[in-house]
């Protein structure tokens, strides 16, 4: 019963903190398309989309990614659902939205980073910059070999601007369907998160990962910062932290063993957090397909990294 009472709290907290902001995502996507935001922005989305064979739509999902990766990835799941974007065009737009989701993290990776491990903390952050942009160039390449070309040009009819308080509604009206598909995924999906984390799915997995590590051209003291990163990653920075002011690693053995630790603590990372997400906006089904190929891409990148630091 006690284990029952606090995988509940778990997934009634986790759900506090993640379903507002999804469902807050999904009803700004609707008001950028109301304002027609989207019309406005379409000359921008040209060449972003144009070199992935894909609609300016998509483009302008791209560049909203910046502000809101839940409402770019909604909006990509509005036009899917409307039979707007065929599930390769879906795939590739949606993949490509992962680079500014990247970029964006500066705000929370930065502040921890640069006190912790100054200028290894910067470099740390512009190698994961510089796997994002060969992902998303990757993903544009892919997109211009497996997408018929398409010649992206803008309507200079662009829809007249509802006011704000009828656009706001129209937004809430529209968003119905989604948030509705949104919440009967995702409560389900974090409640069994949360139990798997309670019966202790996720420390078992973290314990193998941490054994795992042993093998690996890392030093033994690193052991201890993939260790902490199978928690979060302040823990891993801070463990990082101590042990390069000590002297016990250098910069390149950090950053080796950072980089190690993002491939090996991936599955539990995909597990907690990305597959409730993309479960939760695109379905069961490509969700996991997506969260799947997302991560696979990324960590293929990661250990070419690791090869040639090697």
């Amino acid at each position: 019963m006690p284990y029952i009472i606090d995988a509940t709290s778990l997934a009634l907290e986790l759900l506090a903190e993640t379903l507002p902001f999804m469902i807050l995502g999904v009803i700004l996507a609707e008001l950028i398309i109301a304002l027609s935001i989207v019309d406005k922005l379409a000359f921008l989305a040209i060449p972003i989309a144009g070199f992935a064979h894909l609609r300016s739509e998509c483009g302008v999902s791209f560049m909203t990614a910046f502000l809101s990766a839940t409402s770019a990835n909604a909006m990509l799941a509005d036009y899917y659902n409307k039979k707007l974007l065929g599930k390769t065009e879906l795939f590739i737009a949606s993949l490509m939205n992962s680079f500014p989701v990247i970029v964006m993290h500066w705000r929370y990776l930065l502040p921890t980073l640069i006190p912790l491990l100054g200028a290894v903390g910067i470099i740390y952050f512009g190698i994961l910059m510089l796997i994002g942009l060969i992902k998303t160039f990757i993903i544009m390449l892919a997109g211009k070999l497996l997408l018929p070309k398409r010649f992206c040009t803008v309507d200079t009819k662009i829809r007249e601007m509802l006011p704000l308080r009828d656009a706001l509604k129209s937004s809430i009206q529209g968003s119905k369907g989604t948030i509705k598909r949104i919440v009967s995924t995702t409560v389900p999906m974090m409640f069994l998160t949360a139990f798997l984390i309670k019966a202790g799915t996720f420390d078992i997995l973290a314990n193998y990962l941490s054994n795992a590590s042993i093998h690996l051209p890392i030093p033994a003291s690193g052991v201890g910062i993939i260790a902490a990163q199978s928690a979060n990653g302040v823990a891993a920075y801070t463990v990082a932290s101590g042990l390069l002011s000590a002297g016990e690693l250098s910069t390149k053995e950090i950053i080796l063993t950072l980089l190690f630790g993002d491939v090996l603590t991936s599955i539990t990372t995909s597990m907690r957090y990305y597959v409730p997400y993309y479960v939760g906006i695109f379905g069961p089904g490509i969700g996991i397909q997506m969260m799947f190929l997302a991560t696979l891409i990324r960590n293929i990148i990661i250990i070419l990294f690791i090869l040639v630091l090697i």
